[in-house]
């Protein structure tokens, strides 16, 4: 059955080997599914809480411990107001090639 607007995006199976959390999982796929071929994406926390079915904590939580691991790089983003006042706006999420695969042990 079609869904209308479906989209599919692609994913290492060797994702399975880095013992990531279930909310760390999810929140990743859906980084990678927002990135696409571009490799970065801007989704809200919000958006991204929303989307994964978590609190914005949880989203907040997992990006640290994946931008930490080495799969995403976040960079908080700026931009200046009209009165001159720089106010922070969704962060940007680049998407990195996977890290080595933890040794068994």
């Amino acid at each position: 059955m079609k869904v209308p607007g479906e989209r599919f995006y692609q994913m290492s199976n060797v994702i399975f080997q880095y013992k990531l959390t279930p909310i760390q999982f999810v929140v990743y796929s859906y980084l990678v599914c927002c990135a696409g071929q571009k490799e970065k994406c801007w989704p809200s926390i919000k958006t991204i809480a929303a989307r994964c079915s978590c609190s914005e904590n949880s989203v907040r939580s997992a990006i640290k411990v994946l931008d930490e691991r080495g799969f995403v790089r976040k960079v908080e983003t700026f931009r200046t107001e009209l009165n001159g006042k720089s106010r922070q706006t969704n962060n940007t999420y680049f998407i990195l090639p996977l890290p080595n695969v933890p040794k068994a042990g």
